[in-house]
């Protein structure tokens, strides 16, 4: 295996890349995100690092990365930034145990990497042809470094509703989307029963990525489901509420 620089050692070893302590400082900046939302800290994460010197073509300031699990559930986000010698470090979030969701990812699963290009306001899957270390497989504390990566197929950027953060709920959380075109969105909460509890939203959005507040303080402890329909598409996620 080859031997990392030992300026890339010590961002690791630092945990600037959200490994344990840091955590909050990476979230402010993936807040930053566009056409990411911010993934849920479920305090389980596998580090990965590009470095600056991987890329074919090296993305520009403003695009996007973005990190999925097997079942295309997005779970890390992060704004590209030439900061670092442009080595861009994100945390891949594991699923919390305690809840009934699937929030992150499972040990030994598989994950994939993408770019938008905000520009040309494209979504890449991208193929790493060189680990440093590791491979696309996910475990707790585990560390990716990537040492060459390039641009495979462009994806269709279709409606997409993202894990509400934070999961579980206590009062407030926020469930944020990204839709493909203009149109009328509808955004509800059922119980575990099928029935309505809550219409969070009823309106025409544009296109883009949306972020809707829920006040969940009316509510009993338990599941709950949230249902995004836009454009004839329907996509359904879990949430737990916990007092």
């Amino acid at each position: 295996m080859k031997k990392l620089p030992l300026s890339i050692v010590l961002l690791l070893s630092a945990g600037l890349f959200a490994q344990t302590a840091n955590r909050s400082s990476y979230q402010k900046k993936a807040m930053k995100t566009e056409r990411f939302a911010r993934p849920v800290n479920t305090g389980l994460n596998h580090t990965l690092l590009i470095l600056g010197t991987a890329w074919e073509n090296s993305p520009e300031l403003g695009d996007e990365i973005a990190v999925y699990d097997s079942e295309k559930n997005m779970v890390a986000s992060t704004a590209w930034r030439p900061e670092q010698e442009g080595h861009t470090g994100l945390a891949i979030w594991g699923d919390d145990e305690m809840t009934s969701s699937k929030e992150g990812m499972i040990k030994g699963e598989l994950f994939s990497i993408v770019l938008f290009d905000k520009s040309a306001d494209t979504m890449t899957e991208l193929a790493v042809d060189k680990w440093e270390r590791g491979g696309n497989v996910f475990s707790k504390d585990g560390v990716s470094v990537v040492g060459s990566i390039s641009a495979t197929t462009v994806l269709n950027q279709t409606l997409d509703l993202f894990q509400n953060v934070p999961n579980p709920v206590m009062d407030l959380t926020n469930i944020s989307f990204y839709l493909p075109q203009d149109g009328k969105v509808k955004l509800s909460v059922s119980n575990t029963l099928g029935q309505e509890v809550m219409t969070l939203t009823n309106e025409v959005y544009t296109k883009g990525m949306h972020t809707i507040n829920m006040d969940a303080s009316s509510l009993s402890t338990g599941v709950y489901f949230y249902k995004l329909v836009a454009n004839t598409q329907s996509i359904t996620k879990q949430l737990t509420l916990v007092k």
